[in-house]
């Protein structure tokens, strides 16, 4: 879905939907894992979303 590149101790962050955990798994495993550029993967799981805004605060 999206991809940052980063600050840091990560070099980029991607962000992708997946139907479920062993999709997740596979896409790692499979996809990111055998490629000679990645040299280590740190994953995290969103458990809720708190806040999602993307109006700008501007005065008019």
């Amino acid at each position: 879905m999206e991809c940052y590149l980063m600050t840091g101790d990560a070099d980029y962050l991607l962000r992708v939907v997946m139907a479920d955990m062993q999709a997740l798994e596979h896409f790692i495993i499979e996809r990111l894992s055998p490629m000679p550029e990645v040299e280590k993967i740190r994953s995290s799981l969103s458990l809720k979303q708190v806040r999602y805004k993307t109006a700008l605060p501007l005065r008019p």
